[in-house]
């Protein structure tokens, strides 16, 4: 279950790992049964499917979000939601362990996490998951922005069987069987179970987030597209686009003009994150300051009641 990083190149040598400002992680939902999990993870993002194909994360994102290393997540989707909750926990947990490999010796750096369907369910377990795990805290301290494209939510009066409702709906518009282990686990919701508790409501509350909803999504409309939170907190933007066009954008008009509404809300989420981290950065260097200060006061104090 790798981390694909799409930018920069990694053949560029010229790139430090100095460099980087912020990571991005984008992961893809429930996989077509015609397609492999290595396919999907592209072709989630990227018109039309293929090597050849346009992929925004790595020719229209980077000029917005400078300083940022862009990856995919690779994962079998119909395993991760196919079985039971605990399976569901250990998928969250090893979309973890492949953020965290990438990581070592900047584990400050902010995160973005951008996620489509069913992928934004699997990044909101993962954040849960960090939250108990001493191992991935820093994960989910660093996690800044979340921007959701057709990700069924629990905002509104959403429930577990009304999210479940909507997880088949989406496992069948991929070509799942009605009698298929997904659509059966999907249909119970208890996968679920932990984004509806109060807990994750209060840890939600702390990110800056995006959800993006198509109109001609019959799958996840509007109301199963947001996570209904006050104030400032959740951004919901609509676009031109079914379930699986919402994250992925050709030279046509219509999803240029898609484009546009995503690419300045990813940079709003941007810019936020990094203003965190400068402020968090500021705070500290002060309050290492103010400790070298007391320091150096408290050894004048004793060279003064020092007898000569």
């Amino acid at each position: 279950m790798p981390l694909r990083q799409v930018f920069p190149d990694l053949s560029d040598k010229s790139v430090k790992a100095s460099d980087f400002k912020i990571d991005i992680v984008a992961v893809h939902g429930l996989n077509p049964r015609s397609k492999n999990e290595a396919d999907h993870a592209w072709d989630t993002w990227r018109t039309p499917s293929g090597s050849e194909g346009h992929l925004w994360l790595r020719e229209d994102l980077p000029a917005i979000v400078p300083g940022a290393r862009i990856f995919l997540y690779q994962y079998d989707a119909a395993a991760a939601y196919g079985t039971d909750k605990g399976n569901f926990h250990d998928k969250a947990s090893s979309l973890l362990e492949a953020v965290h490999v990438k990581r070592n010796g900047a584990e400050q750096r902010p995160i973005l996490f951008f996620g489509h369907s069913m992928g934004g369910i699997l990044i909101k377990q993962a954040l849960i998951n960090a939250h108990v795990n001493p191992v991935y805290s820093s994960i989910k301290d660093a996690t800044s922005g979340l921007a959701f494209f057709a990700t069924p939510q629990s905002g509104g009066d959403q429930t577990l069987v009304k999210l479940g409702k909507i997880a088949v709906a989406i496992a069948t518009t991929v070509g799942f069987s009605t009698k298929s282990d997904v659509l059966n686990t999907l249909k119970k919701g208890s996968v679920f179970s932990d984004i509806m508790a109060e807990q994750w409501r209060h840890q939600l509350e702390t990110y800056d987030i995006v959800s993006f909803w198509g109109d001609h999504d019959t799958a996840v409309p509007r109301e199963s597209a947001r996570l209904g939170l006050a104030g400032s907190r959740e951004h919901i933007v609509k676009l031109n686009a079914d379930h699986g066009g919402v994250c992925k954008f050709s030279d046509s008009i219509e999803d240029q003009d898609n484009l546009e509404l995503v690419l300045p809300n990813i940079q709003k989420l941007y810019e936020k994150a990094i203003a965190k981290c400068e402020s968090v950065s500021t705070r500290e260097n002060a309050a290492a300051e103010q400790d070298a200060a007391d320091i150096d006061f408290q050894a004048r104090l004793a060279a003064l009641k020092t007898p000569n």
